[in-house]
């Protein structure tokens, strides 16, 4: 007996609450359905199905079969799907968490053309800092900022931030400019809350080779990177964030940047998925299109490509 085709012939026959009409579906004369579900019930030891001259019903044991047999059919679908059309045209909805930053200011704009590509796949994006367990939340990948901790998943780096500190023209007119790192302890900034710790970030530069960390004095923090940016606008503080998030704003004078001479640890920005001997083709493309969109920003790249690329738009 073929198990498969057996779990098969069972569930259509459930469905259509007949062995004629299953039969009919299923392209098999209606005896050979009954021989097969009988021969089902013989293996497995118990009755299935409930049967009388007008009608059947499913047995506790068949409706628990039965759902556990839908569950291996759709699995099995799904499985022939990723590696036939799926090829060709992935689809299925994809649940990605990632920095409300990236998704703002990089992932989303483009997504038109994500979605011109792939019109069959659909995304459900969450947007959080936090560290996520991909197997406990069911999700299919993440993208992260900063170094990674050994977590057992795929990572691939597509891209490095540059940071920078910056500040409204009213906050410098009323504070002045600090020309040097230890001039920090003069000023406040916007402290951003991290929703790994809970605790605000210390903002880094390098300095002689070394990372040096500064803990900013401050009058307001925020856990949201459109609040952030809002408070900079507004002269609370100094801004310390990825160029790519301010750089509109430094074309447009309502920042201005300082400490240009203090550079910070670039930035590292990867996506992680499961690791997976048959990754999911919806999560490859996803994974690809974002590399793509990354390599194609000069703001996600090296700090020279980010100069350049703001001094040309400045200019």
């Amino acid at each position: 007996m073929d198990r498969f085709v057996a779990m098969k012939v069972f569930a259509r026959v459930v469905e259509s609450h007949s062995f004629v009409k299953a039969a009919e579906s299923l392209q098999m004369a209606a005896p050979q359905v009954s021989r097969i579900v009988q021969a089902l019930e013989a293996h497995l030891g118990a009755r299935l199905l409930n049967r009388t001259t007008r009608s059947i019903s499913v047995t506790d044991d068949g409706e628990a079969y039965y759902q556990r047999c839908i569950r291996v059919l759709a699995e099995v679908d799904e499985m022939e799907a990723e590696l036939t059309h799926a090829k060709l045209s992935p689809k299925g909805r994809l649940k990605v968490n990632l920095p409300s930053l990236v998704a703002k200011m990089l992932i989303i704009p483009a997504l038109p053309d994500f979605f011109e590509r792939y019109p069959d796949i659909e995304i459900e994006m969450g947007l959080s800092d936090r560290q996520v367990d991909i197997v406990e939340e069911g999700v299919d990948c993440v993208i992260r900022t900063g170094e990674l901790d050994d977590s057992g998943l795929v990572a691939r780096r597509i891209g490095n931030m540059r940071r920078i500190t910056c500040a409204s023209p009213a906050y410098l007119e009323k504070y002045g400019e600090p020309k040097t790192i230890a001039d920090l302890r003069e000023h406040i900034g916007v402290n951003y809350i991290s929703s790994n710790t809970g605790r605000p970030r210390s903002w880094d530069y390098m300095v002689g080779g070394v990372v040096e960390t500064v803990d900013m004095r401050g009058m307001i923090a925020v856990n949201d990177v459109d609040a952030y940016l809002c408070c900079g606008l507004h002269g609370l503080g100094l801004l310390k964030t990825a160029i790519f998030a301010v750089g509109q704003y430094i074309e447009r004078g309502e920042l201005r940047e300082v400490l240009s001479d203090y550079c910070s640890p670039l930035r590292p920005i990867s996506i992680m998925y499961a690791r997976n001997r048959h990754l999911p083709r919806k999560v490859r493309v996803f994974a690809d299109w974002v590399a793509e969109l990354c390599a194609r920003e000069p703001l996600m790249q090296t700090p020279s490509k980010a100069l350049a690329s703001v001094g040309a738009r400045a200019a």
